[in-house]
């Protein structure tokens, strides 16, 4: 199974969501020991992708992950979605690869590549996990911040993805949602249900796979904790 990687989004902030700064220079140590040297261990010719935007720490990532193909996007009026959906065009021309692993600039990674639970093949979509209790019992919420999309199943999500822009939504959460109408082989990384978020103290939030690097762990809950969320209501 020939695998390429994408890094996709924001490579620096001077201020997150949440009013913190992100320089992914300070993350690049945790994605190359945990994805990108594993994968290239595997497969020496796996092209890597940045799908990002212009910055201060740009040409500093491209030299610590050499070699990679740079996709510059324009962040005025950007969105994740519309940031993955360049991503996938510009790499679905491309016939190196079966399986497309998908990361994110602020991830930093609790264990390798090849100790993820993974089953890949051409057709399957891996997301994270499950979304903490409600979250996925009544919205089939599930973690956004990686995927591993085989080759002929990248079609298929692209489609989830102008879904999911035409609902309004900002995040990719719903991902899950809309893809189990037209595409039968999606897994999970991880067994369980946790939070794409690591920043507060809720127990969901202390995933077994990674931690947003620049949020250090707060003591206190998170805001929405005990809210129903207004959102689409699965069967």
């Amino acid at each position: 199974m020939r695998l390429s990687i994408l890094i996709r989004g924001h490579n620096f902030l001077e201020k997150d969501r949440f009013g913190l700064p992100m320089d992914g220079r300070d993350n690049a140590a945790s994605l190359l020991e945990n994805v990108i040297a594993p994968i290239r261990a595997r497969n020496p010719d796996a092209t890597v992708y940045l799908a990002t935007y212009e910055s201060p720490a740009l040409a500093e990532l491209q030299e610590k992950f050499a070699p990679c193909e740079l996709i510059l996007l324009d962040p005025n009026g950007s969105s994740q979605a519309e940031t993955y959906k360049e991503a996938l065009k510009h790499v679905f021309q491309k016939t190196d690869f079966d399986a497309l692993v998908v990361v994110r600039f602020d991830l930093a990674f609790k264990k390798p590549f090849d100790a993820w639970n993974l089953k890949i093949d051409i057709n399957s979509i891996h997301f994270t996990w499950k979304e903490y209790r409600d979250y996925w019992r009544d919205h089939r919420r599930v973690g956004d911040a990686i995927h591993v999309i085989g080759k002929a199943a990248i079609p298929a999500f692209h489609n989830a993805l102008i879904m999911n822009q035409l609902a309004g939504r900002g995040h990719l959460h719903m991902m899950y949602y809309y893809l189990r109408t037209m595409h039968d082989n999606l897994k999970f990384i991880e067994d369980g249900y946790f939070d794409t978020n690591t920043l507060f103290a809720n127990p969901e939030c202390d995933n077994p796979l990674y931690t947003v690097f620049n949020r250090p762990r707060l003591t206190s809950m998170a805001g929405s904790t005990g809210m129903v969320l207004q959102e689409i209501r699965a069967e």
